[in-house]
């Protein structure tokens, strides 16, 4: 049997609480929140990636003290941090943040939730806004507890705060500090961020000049003096070695063959989840160049691998019709051959434009080609390309059943590994029923429907939907998988 830990559709752990002293905690998942406790109550700092994220950590805070929960504190404007205010404000917390921050809230999130939305994330209503606000800094007290908040500087965002705790000799860094993988050093779409300068480094330097025995980062596990050395180190040699190329005058397609031929073996054995050293290369480029107001999105290569011309015309000079395109896109893909596969599929949309099943295996195809990358941002331009593919298939024909089917069922594996909301997604899986699937189809509805329960942690009516899908389909090995554990 295949070891749970290696099984993608096991039950998950959303969220895991560290212990890093008797009053302050971490909440480790894909963001991290911490738990402040004093006397008086408790404070929580970040609030998740979303609202079902922001009820699993305070369900956490409850399994270790049962005192009111004062603050709800906001290190930055972005969303991953602040989407689950609102299940802190319902409890009573003040919402707290930098004035900065409440203005970024507001100015900035149209730009960075289209941004987030063609990255293939679904978003809720906008986050609850900071009730309290400060200008640099200020201090709250939760009862022999003090904190105090302060803007060191700038690092991913201009309006990074942090938060001191000097009886527990811990600070709390926000995204100032990431540990953990690969960092992800500023959202494409906003002139901030690894700027071609040392402002974040110099933030960080300052951080360091309190001498915290802890660092609670945004992202991964606690940051001591290694980590963030080798955070420093990472900034460092971008910095430097961007800065020299475009020196040289050497264009962008030039810099990015250079830096990516020869990339030093450390940087390569980091694990990526979020920032790839693409990103980190066209961020300190971006940040070199005029016209600043633009951001840097429109420079990065598309992770979608290509094709060469003459191979895809040899394979396609004699199909004829969509079957024949689809068998020898599924042929080529079978030897991982994707951006050729791609583009055999790509073709077909161009010749059978009016059929909803051509858009439809080519959304599909995509979907199954983004697992061949591990940063969740770079997976965003399949998923981009997949859902405008999708919605041309329903736009031909809103009852397209597969079409349906496959919306809702990547929107329940985004909600199954971000621990989101999968009731958009099972909205699309009904769809497909009423309109009608049958076969591994009708399998792969009862599977997803499965996981939607699995992620709502409920076990029974988990098992019962992938019993289904096996009685349906027993060749059907997500739903074995699924139901080994």
């Amino acid at each position: 049997m295949r070891n749970i830990q290696e099984n993608p559709f096991a039950p998950r752990q959303y969220g895991e609480l560290v212990k890093v002293t008797e009053s302050v905690y971490l909440f480790r998942n894909i963001v991290n929140s911490s738990i402040i406790i004093g006397d008086d109550g408790v404070a929580v700092v970040d609030t998740q990636v979303n609202q079902m994220m922001g009820k699993r950590l305070l369900h956490a805070i409850r399994s270790i003290t049962d005192k009111p929960i004062l603050y709800a504190i906001n290190t930055h404007y972005h969303w991953d941090h602040t989407n689950g205010n609102i299940i802190f404000r319902e409890e009573g917390a003040t919402v707290v943040a930098r004035e900065m921050t409440k203005d970024f809230m507001v100015n900035r999130a149209p730009r960075q939730e289209d941004f987030l939305r063609s990255r293939g994330f679904f978003l809720g209503d906008p986050p609850f806004l900071p009730q309290k606000t400060f200008s640099h800094e200020t201090e709250l007290d939760l009862g022999n507890q003090p904190l105090h908040l302060v803007h060191l500087g700038k690092a991913e965002t201009d309006d990074a705060s942090a938060i001191r705790i000097p009886a527990e000799g811990c600070i709390v860094s926000g995204d100032t500090v990431m540990t953990g993988s690969f960092p992800i050093f500023g959202q494409p779409v906003m002139n901030e961020g690894l700027m071609a300068n040392h402002d974040w480094i110099n933030t960080i330097q300052e951080l360091r000049t309190y001498s915290p025995e802890h660092v609670l980062p945004g992202h991964g596990p606690l940051a001591h003096d290694a980590e963030m050395d080798l955070l420093l180190k990472i900034e460092d040699y971008f910095l430097t070695e961007v800065r020299r190329r475009v020196e040289q005058e050497m264009s962008l397609a030039e810099l990015l063959a250079d830096m990516e031929g020869n990339m030093p073996n450390w940087i390569r054995d980091i694990a990526e989840v979020w920032g790839t050293p693409r990103y980190a290369i066209l961020r300190v480029y971006r940040g070199l160049i005029d016209d600043p107001e633009l951001g840097w999105q429109h420079f990065k290569p598309s992770a979608i691998p290509t094709a060469d011309s003459e191979k895809l015309c040899q394979r396609t000079q004699e199909l004829k019709d969509f079957e024949s395109y689809r068998e020898t896109a599924e042929e080529v893909a079978e030897g991982n051959d994707f951006g050729l596969a791609i583009a055999i599929l790509k073709m077909a949309t161009e010749r059978f434009a009016d059929l909803p099943e051509v858009w439809t295996e080519y959304a599909n195809l995509l979907t199954q080609a983004s697992r061949t990358v591990p940063s969740v941002l770079e997976k965003g331009d399949f998923f981009f390309e997949a859902k405008n593919a999708l919605n041309t298939a329903l736009e031909l024909d809103a009852d397209y059943a597969p079409a349906h089917l496959l919306r809702g069922y990547n929107h329940i594996l985004s909600a199954f590994r971000n621990g989101d909301d999968p009731t958009p997604g099972m909205d699309s899986i009904y769809k497909a029923l009423v309109c009608g699937i049958d076969g591994t189809q009708l399998a792969q509805a009862y599977f997803s429907i499965g996981l939607a329960h699995r992620t709502n942690s409920d076990e029974k009516l988990a098992r019962e939907a992938f019993a289904q899908a096996i009685a349906v389909d027993p060749s059907f090995m997500p739903a074995q998988f699924a139901n080994m554990v």
